[in-house]
């Protein structure tokens, strides 16, 4: 009975990652579909606020409010807010640079709260009572956002009055800072070049947090921001277009960022994103299946908001694997029908990153390490997305751990130690490490070559995600 029930968690777990897999596919097609809207230059200029969430952002603070004031737009139509949390020395910088523009004749102006409540989406729910601005920028601290970022997104804004939010795809400051950041910018460079453009040309393009415009109107429409999620972005997104108000992304108009730049960082990031997915996955599924979307739409949507889910039934199939191994009870697979299944897979897989990566005109043979880097990334860090994801499952809202900023740019820039996620030993991974050593041997006893391969893959992705976390 055991055996037959893990067989059976196996196969399930297994085969619904397929259907994930084989939508690259469609999002290659749809990406190829993309227009980029016809824009007219700005005349009539309206007030747009640009509200900065800080918290303890002290390398990236001065060079976020110096890009800020310099984008082109008229001076007495441009409201800044400087939405600062901080508990460090980025207090005293923010204040001395707010001094300084508001000498110059730059509206911009500092909100401190006494409480961090709801932490980011409460700062930007908050900072709504202080925006004058028909529209509303929302730029991260490690953003640099290029001088005609409002010219170009109030120009797209403005073509539909139904618009409620445009999105400009992410660029990277620190793209060959390292071969983690190689990697990291090629997954995130997929998810801009093709999935958003894709969804785009469906249309349902959600806003990612950082590098949007926003309808004032739209947001105070659904209620302004919510924190009962973790993913603030995604939440207001999906409540702006249940209420009607459609969305834009602007592919060709990019804004550099910092990726993170260790894996640490991007092991907190990844496990705060799907924490975030889920919740809003429990909220919003319903509404979309009950919403007059097409049927398009909503598989899309349904799959945008799951799409973390992949990496829970990638672990889940692993866990019961071992056991299985360990009672030679692991279930046949016709190795045609394995092959042309996950074979045809791993292939649509493959054309999403070979799509990202001729659209930006870079060679893919010299890319295919960082594919592979990233794949086994992926891999090492399902234990800790897994766990989020659990936590997100079981309950709403939770402690927002952020992601560290340190102004890397250049490979010689050194990554102040301070951030207590450095300091993390990845148990976790380490105790993985273990676990599929043990199916390895299993497999070895048994002579089950093909799982033996497959725990392997598991194995190298778990190795490289715990020893390349050094605690400093």
């Amino acid at each position: 009975m055991i055996d037959a029930i893990l067989g059976f968690l196996y196969f399930l777990f297994t085969f619904l990652m397929l259907p994930y897999g084989y939508n690259c596919f469609l999002m290659v097609y749809f990406s190829r579909r993309y227009r980029e809207p016809n824009l007219n230059m700005v005349k009539n200029h309206n007030m747009v606020t640009i509200q900065l969430p800080v918290y303890n952002e002290k390398h990236v603070v001065e060079r976020l409010i110096d890009a800020i004031c310099r984008l082109d737009w008229p001076s007495d139509k441009l409201e800044i807010l400087v939405l600062d949390d901080s508990t460090d020395e980025t207090r005293e910088i923010v204040d001395r640079e707010v001094a300084a523009r508001k000498e110059l004749g730059v509206n911009i102006s500092v909100i401190r709260r006494s409480e961090r409540v709801g932490y980011r989406a409460g700062a930007l729910k908050n900072a709504l009572d202080y925006t004058h601005g028909k529209y509303l920028a929302v730029i991260d601290a490690d953003f640099v956002p290029p001088p005609d970022f409002l010219d170009r997104t109030v120009a797209a804004i403005e073509t539909d009055q139904k618009i409620g939010i445009v999105q400009a795809r992410w660029d990277h400051l620190n793209r060959d800072y390292s071969k983690f950041t190689e990697a990291f910018s090629l997954g995130i460079d997929a998810y801009h070049i093709i999935e958003q453009s894709a969804r785009s040309a469906i249309g349902i393009v959600n806003f990612n947090g950082s590098a949007g415009l926003l309808r004032t109107e739209a947001i105070k429409d659904v209620g302004g921001w919510s924190w009962d999620i973790l993913s603030e972005d995604i939440d207001i997104s999906y409540r702006v277009q249940n209420k009607g108000w459609k969305t834009l992304y602007l592919r060709d108009l990019t804004v550099m960022g910092e990726i993170p730049p260790n894996m640490a960082a991007f092991r907190t990031q990844q496990g705060r994103w799907a924490r975030g997915s889920v919740q809003c996955a429990k909220k919003f599924l319903g509404a979309v299946w009950r919403s007059p979307r097409t049927i398009l739409q909503k598989v899309e949507a349904s799959i945008h908001l799951t799409y973390y889910m992949v990496i829970m039934w990638m672990f889940i199939a692993l866990l019961v694997t071992v056991p299985l191994l360990a009672m030679n009870k692991f279930p046949y697979i016709s190795p045609p029908l394995y092959i042309g299944l996950f074979g045809v897979c791993t292939f649509s897989s493959f054309t999403l990153y070979y799509a990202t990566l001729r659209w930006q005109k870079q060679s893919v043979l010299k890319k295919l390490p960082y594919m592979g880097l990233l794949a086994l990334v992926g891999y090492g860090i399902s234990a800790k997305v897994s766990l989020e994801m659990l936590k997100g499952l079981l309950k709403n809202g939770g402690h927002y751990e952020r992601v560290p900023k340190y102004n890397i740019v250049k490979k010689s820039d050194k990554i102040e130690s301070s951030y207590s996620v450095l300091k993390e030993l990845p148990w976790l991974e380490m105790f993985m490490l273990v676990y599929t050593s043990l199916g390895i041997m299993f497999a070895f006893v048994n002579g089950s070559w093909g799982i033996m391969s497959y725990l392997f893959v598991y194995w190298m992705g778990y190795f490289t995600v715990a020893f390349s976390i050094t605690p400093l």
